[in-house]
């Protein structure tokens, strides 16, 4: 038995184990650190992503809540709607949209799927409302009661709550990976709520100013109860702002206070008052209400928004951190295992590789394989002679090598000259017989038909006789080109007699097989051949083929004498033709 390259229990096998080992406990630390620094990029990554849909969800929502202001309007107004109005609706409704298609966008592939299901749903349920306010606009106005107004106000508001629930889980992730997160996301969370609640506010006097009545004990209850909502979701807000320590923060949201529940709200009051008692000459319309009130609702607006650009700024620096972390680490932990690599090889290369590589020259030479180079003056002392005298082994190795290999060559090509037909460059007959026995012992049903198909050049001793035996060797060349050029490369071809060709193919059915013969023969007596003499003569040839199908497979020896009963058959009938049949 030969002695492998790195031998048990070496010198060489001992080091590798070792720096193995080494590299493998380093490798793993440094693993375990990546991976703890990964997973808190990708938590940071996922939190941005997240943040991003619940601030786009929160636009739709706001977006969504402000386009009851222009069908308030449009509510109010007399048929027809004045072309500005309705023209504010639909900017509006536009702009919505706009937003959900953003926020489509934002649930790409594959897993965003269920998400988008999701928003398309509420968008739907947004349609049908927008379809009930559209036809309660085209209503004549003496046909609209205050409930009907109420319903389709509160339809627009339902769609709200959907919103909110469907950016609950992306909240709930952000609010996890971010340290502070809970306090800013809910601040913003609130704000979004109370922008909504200031909204519905507004929409609670539709019915009575549309109809310019007074406001009756049920809508003086329902403004009641939002404006509690409005004092608890204030009240939240203001305890959440007395520790909050950013500046600009706390600097809109002065604003929202003296703009919306200084000025906004007693705006309100005044209309309520008004509302209360009957109208005078020049009553508050839905459209003068909108155009007051709702910029006042834009300090809501404006502090929602700078609570989101707070977060997102900590969202970011988060994720930068991440990242900085990890590329750190990757490359502190790459130059520890490069370092720790080079020494391993120095160390290697100088104390380990003279007795190892000697080792492998040794094997190589004597397992017959190409030994390694062995470098010339690189070593010294006892060592240089130890590799003087492997060249001299190696030198000898690969005169025998060469040796060896011509021998090989010699032996393949005395293999292919001896099933080699030396004319034409065919299978001569005893290749042709090893190849269809082969063939039939390695038959099975997926092949359905088995073909032999043989053939012979018409007239050929005439040939020979009349331009010479030169012109019948040039005659079967060509007939050989043409067997090159027409059967396919799967088929087995070879020149079994003086003129005589035999072809075995796997075939669909007869017909197939039929067809390929009547090719070959078309292409025989459409060539010409021109004899050393100058004269140019043309050529056929019969065919006989014999087909079984797999059923049958058990008589696939009777193909050679079937195929040369039918070439005897077309020779009979007058030559230059295809005669065919098909066994059991």
């Amino acid at each position: 038995m030969l002695r492998p390259a790195v031998a048990p229990k070496s010198l060489e096998r001992h080091f590798i184990a070792l720096a193995a080992g080494v590299l493998l406990l380093v490798s793993v630390l440094a693993g375990i650190l990546l991976y703890q620094n990964w997973q808190s990029y990708g938590a940071a990554s996922e939190a941005r992503q997240a943040f991003a849909s619940v601030r786009a969800t929160i636009r739709v929502m706001e977006r969504a809540s402000a386009e009851r202001g222009p069908m308030n309007a449009a509510l109010g107004s007399a048929l027809p709607v004045q072309p500005h109005v309705a023209a504010s609706l639909t900017a509006a409704r536009a702009k919505t949209d706009g937003l959900i298609d953003a926020l489509l966008a934002l649930h790409p592939g594959e897993d965003g799927k269920a998400k988008r299901g999701e928003i398309q749903r509420i968008r739907q349920t947004l349609d049908q409302a927008r379809q009930d306010v559209d036809r309660l606009i085209a209503t004549p106005r003496d046909q609209l009661s205050g409930q009907m107004l109420w319903d389709t106000v509160s339809a627009m508001v339902r769609v709200i709550p959907q919103w909110q629930a469907s950016l609950a889980a992306n909240a709930g992730l952000v609010m996890r990976s971010e340290a502070n997160a809970p306090s800013l996301l809910t601040l913003a969370l609130l704000a979004s709520e109370l922008r909504e609640q200031a909204g519905l506010l507004g929409s609670t006097y539709t019915p009575a100013l549309s109809r310019h009545r007074k406001l009756t004990a049920e809508e003086q209850f329902r403004i009641e109860r939002v404006l509690g909502r409005i004092d608890e979701l204030h009240a939240l807000i203001r305890m959440r702002m007395a520790t909050h320590p950013d500046v600009r923060a706390s600097e809109v949201y002065a604003r929202m206070e003296r703009r919306y529940f200084g000025d906004g709200l007693a705006y309100l009051e005044r209309v309520r008052e008004q509302a209360s008692r009957q109208w005078d000459a020049a009553p508050v319309s839905t459209g003068d209400l909108a155009a007051a009130y709702v910029p006042m609702m834009g300090a809501i607006t404006e502090f929602r928004d700078v609570l989101l650009e707070e977060m997102e700024r900590h969202i970011d620096a988060h994720r930068m951190s991440a990242a900085r972390l990890l590329a750190v680490t990757l490359a502190a932990t790459a130059l520890l295992v490069a370092a720790l690599a080079v020494a391993l090889v120095q160390f290697r290369k100088r104390v380990i590789q003279p007795f190892a590589l000697a080792t492998r020259i040794i094997g190589s030479i004597a397992s017959g394989s190409t030994p390694p180079k062995i470098p010339p003056g690189k070593y010294h002392g006892e060592v240089e002679e130890v590799f003087n005298a492997l060249r001299v082994l190696k030198e000898n190795s690969a005169a025998r090598k060469r040796l060896e290999a011509e021998r090989d060559r010699l032996i393949a090509d005395l293999a292919h000259t001896a099933e080699t037909d030396y004319l034409t460059g065919l299978l001569n007959r005893r290749a042709f017989e090893k190849r269809f026995e082969a063939a039939r012992l390695h038959w099975d049903e997926s092949q359905p038909m088995l073909a032999f198909i043989l053939f012979d050049i018409d007239h050929f001793k005439t040939i020979n006789d009349t331009h010479g035996h030169a012109s019948g060797d040039l005659a079967l060349k060509a007939v050989a080109e043409l067997c090159r050029a027409t059967w396919r490369q799967s088929d087995v071809v070879a020149r079994v007699g003086g003129e005589e060709f035999a072809v075995l193919c796997r075939t669909r059915g007869a017909q197939q097989a039929m067809e390929m013969a009547e090719r070959m023969r078309a292409a025989i007596g459409a060539s010409t051949v021109t004899s050393e003499s100058g004269v140019t003569f043309g050529l056929t040839a019969s065919f006989g083929v014999a087909c079984i199908s797999w059923s049958h497979a058990e008589s696939a020896s009777s193909l050679f004498r079937a195929a040369d009963e039918l070439l005897y058959l077309a020779k009979l009938n007058g030559r230059n033709q295809v005669q065919q049949r098909t066994l059991g």
